[in-house]
């Protein structure tokens, strides 16, 4: 067989096993991060049931009717991102825009609705920049883990050559690459596989990620007063996704290694709406109620995948020679629908000089479902076995945001906050961590519950100009895992343990946020 092969491939993608998005990369685009002007993000970002606030629009849009002036915001963004697994750190730093917005306040002299506001609002829900690197000795190896998922394929399949089917139209991308790179060996008459021997030599391997993108949200939002008591809004949301990853998975021997490379990208767009009220029952209390409709993505993705490497000195086979496996760049489209989400809010204004708030969000990440484009495919449900993976694997999670403000002076106030967000993985499934992977990158990340300690001061120049600033301490501990572990029958026993790292994430931020009134 040639090493250096490339694949010019289909279009037309007819074995869900090619495509690359699974229940992790549906978490991916689901998940949003604390992020927003640097008052609100002082605070906690617990905002729901305050208003008054851009980012806080994109919690309760019922905050809107606070506003009795027109504003404009912009916030900037300064951050340092740490990614440490055993002895290997990472770091990344970000330099960006992550909120601006503009309210247009129009005041209707009505004593039963006196005003009803516009808003424009864009908020970064998430940001993808983060590098990270592990090294370590698994128990079990990706060779193993390969040998044991191709179990059943005709070697013929597996095959690359100008004059053979597409083995990426029929079969799995792991065992293409692996099987011409040597790394599995066919055995009884190729109904099973074994792993290329190593002569029981310890692998040390290495995990080495390099992701950017984001996810940006833009709000359209009204709302009106009912009385000065009960405020009411609507808003309907555009969301932006960008996301690039390449990783890197190095397997070394005592006298030889291979490495996996992985490209992948994804970029769409998604729509979603949102409904709120705020209810102001005497001066001193406020009570907030929010519900966020799904999102309803349309994605793109492109990927494709490598394999260099030098086993000679495991490999019998006399045409072998040491080299690269490659494939051709798929692009996919597919759509997904991230889970809708409740926010509950309770907040108290003392005497124009307290503010203590508390925000309660519950989203049921079991609800994610992937599906492929409108019109496409029509006839066939790819993505079947996927959503029931997700329906089994995931669960409602909870975030918990609270904050409060105290001002010093007319123009001088300090902030503090707390966020919590709980993972959103069902017990047993983080436990096992035997995540259904698809296409041929296997590293894969079981997160933890997300901390976020915040603070910040603010300042009034005079009624039009203010400036805020804020400093946000984030905290996560992940599992980090280089390929899914494999179990027998009903999780009985581990057969394939992939040794998991525990990667311990932390950022810091500094937020400044300078907006006009008028």
């Amino acid at each position: 067989m040639n090493k250096i092969t490339y694949l010019v491939a289909m279009l037309l993608l007819i074995s869900s096993s090619l495509f690359a998005q699974g229940e992790a990369d549906a978490l991916r685009f689901s998940r949003e991060g604390l992020y927003g002007t640097a008052r609100a993000m002082s605070m906690g970002g617990a905002f729901g049931a305050l208003g008054g606030d851009q980012s806080g629009l994109t919690l309760n849009p019922a905050g809107i009717a606070v506003y009795r002036s027109s504003e404009v915001v912009g916030t900037l963004n300064l951050s340092r991102n740490q990614s440490a697994a055993g002895d290997r750190t990472a770091h990344k730093s970000r330099f960006d825009m992550d909120n601006f917005g503009f309210v247009g306040y129009f005041p209707l002299r009505n004593d039963v609705m006196p005003l009803i506001n516009f808003g424009f609002t864009y908020n970064k829900l998430q940001s993808f920049d983060h590098h990270r690197n592990a090294q370590g000795n698994p128990r079990s190896t990706l060779i193993d883990y390969i040998a044991d998922r191709s179990a059943g394929i005709d070697p013929v399949d597996l095959k690359m050559g100008k004059d053979l089917p597409d083995p990426f139209n029929t079969q799995p991308w792991l065992p293409v690459l692996a099987y011409n790179s040597y790394l599995i060996i066919p055995v009884n008459g190729g109904a099973s596989y074994d792993p290329v021997d190593t002569k029981n030599e310890t692998a040390v391997n290495e995990i080495i990620t390099r992701e950017k993108g984001y996810m940006d949200n833009y709000d359209f939002t009204v709302g009106t007063t009912i009385s000065h008591v009960l405020n009411l809004g609507f808003a309907l949301s555009i969301k932006d996704v960008s996301y690039n990853l390449t990783s890197d998975y190095l397997e070394d021997f005592n006298s030889g290694g291979y490495t996996l490379t992985n490209w992948f990208t994804t970029s769409g767009a998604g729509v979603s709406a949102k409904i709120g009220a705020i209810y102001r029952p005497v001066n001193e209390l406020r009570l907030g109620l929010a519900y966020h409709t799904p999102t309803w993505y349309t994605m793109t993705e492109t990927y494709e995948a490598q394999i260099d490497d030098d086993m000679g000195a495991y490999i019998t086979d006399p045409d072998y020679k040491k080299g690269q496996t490659y494939s051709a760049r798929f692009t996919n489209d597919y759509d997904l629908k991230t889970p809708g989400k409740l926010v509950a809010s309770i907040a108290t204004v003392l005497g124009g000089r307290f503010i203590a708030s508390l925000d309660y969000e519950l989203t049921d990440y079991s609800a994610m479902k992937l599906s492929v484009p409108s019109g496409a495919y029509e006839k066939h449900d790819w993505y079947k076995v996927d959503n029931e993976y997700i329906s089994m694997d995931f669960r409602t999670a909870s975030t918990i945001r609270t904050g409060m403000e105290f001002r010093f002076t007319q123009q001088f106030s300090g902030r503090l906050g707390y966020a919590w967000m709980q993972n959103p993985y069902e017990a047993k499934f983080r436990e096992s961590g035997d995540a259904a992977i698809a296409g041929s990158n296997t590293i894969y990340r079981m997160e933890g519950d997300t901390h976020y300690l915040t603070g910040g001061l603010g300042y009034r120049f005079n009624r039009n100009f203010f400036l805020d600033c804020a400093l946000v301490y984030q905290t996560q501990t992940d599992d980090l895992y280089p390929f899914p572990n494999l179990f027998t029958a009903n999780r009985e026993e581990l057969v394939i343990d992939a040794t998991p790292f525990q990667l311990k994430n932390k950022s810091v931020r500094g937020l400044i946020t300078l907006g006009y009134k008028f």
